[in-house]
């Protein structure tokens, strides 16, 4: 372990002390997924809305190995990569989530997933060349544990995919109606890299910048994509009103155009065996 005056684990579970949530428990965050995991699907489940992010992570597997993807959800990584590997193991702590997942990965004729219910860090799974946590480990009060076990099932190429602190043109009207900013303000990956650090890991630090573009026929509905999931109709009709200015009209309607970065640590095996 490394030394530091900064203590990376210590401070994230501070962080998240700081803005409470019920979902931090294992049972509320599954009961919450069990009822907005085919809502999350239509709104964040498309691999479209991360294309660069996927394609850094396609880029670091070869079609002979086994990716793990911890948190798969509904299979934004998990059903496009299948592609590029001999098998994936999609392991996800709601039972709602990867039921979905299975019928996309049916509907499109894929057969190489493996599907786990299981809790991070206390899942079962044997080490895999590959590793994925694209922002799954918002509820992890230890991140400390919960990396060192991503390391421990790693044989070659850890990556973790986490917010930066984004600060989009929509956030004003989202501390105007629910009172807080719903993403973390803070740069998640420097404190993924650094408490990876404290365990004497190095690692490789990327920022990937995404174009996000949502549509919809109506400021209606592209409000209603943005707004927290059990948003009431009331406070998405009037959130659409204010919005309406940063919209661009569109053949099928309007569109929100928006930037959005994240973070990629990024931590090879291999390269540690080298440094040593």
């Amino acid at each position: 372990m490394s030394t530091s005056p900064i203590d990376f684990v210590a401070a994230w579970a501070a962080a998240m002390r700081r803005r409470p949530s019920k979902r931090l428990d294992p049972a509320e965050d599954r009961a919450f997924w069990q009822q907005y995991a085919a809502e999350y699907d239509v709104r964040a489940g498309s691999a479209g809305a991360v294309p660069r992010c996927l394609a850094l992570v396609a880029g670091l597997l070869g079609p002979d190995d086994t990716l793990l993807d911890v948190g798969a959800g509904t299979g934004r990584f998990t059903l496009p990569l299948a592609r590029h590997v001999r098998s994936v193991t999609a392991l996800d702590q709601s039972a709602a989530m990867l039921d979905m997942l299975e019928r996309k990965a049916s509907l499109h004729g894929i057969t190489n997933i493996r599907r786990v219910e299981a809790d991070w860090p206390n899942a079962s799974v044997e080490p895999h060349d590959v590793v994925l946590a694209a922002w799954s480990l918002y509820r992890q009060l230890d991140i400390g544990a919960a990396l060192a076990r991503l390391v421990a099932v790693t044989r070659r190429t850890l990556v973790v995919l986490d917010g930066v602190g984004n600060d989009p043109p929509h956030r004003p009207l989202f501390e105007r109606y629910f009172g807080a900013w719903s993403e973390s303000e803070l740069p998640n990956h420097l404190y993924l890299a650094g408490a990876l650090w404290q365990q004497g890991l190095l690692a490789e630090v990327r920022i990937v910048t995404e174009t996000r573009i949502i549509a919809g026929e109506t400021a209606h509905a592209i409000a209603g994509q943005l707004a927290p999931l059990n948003t009431p109709p009331e406070v998405v009709t009037a959130l659409a009103y204010d919005l309406a200015p940063l919209l661009a009209p569109h053949e099928d309607g309007y569109r929100y155009v928006y930037q959005q970065a994240a973070g990629a640590v990024i931590w090879h095996a291999d390269c540690e065996t080298q440094r040593r």
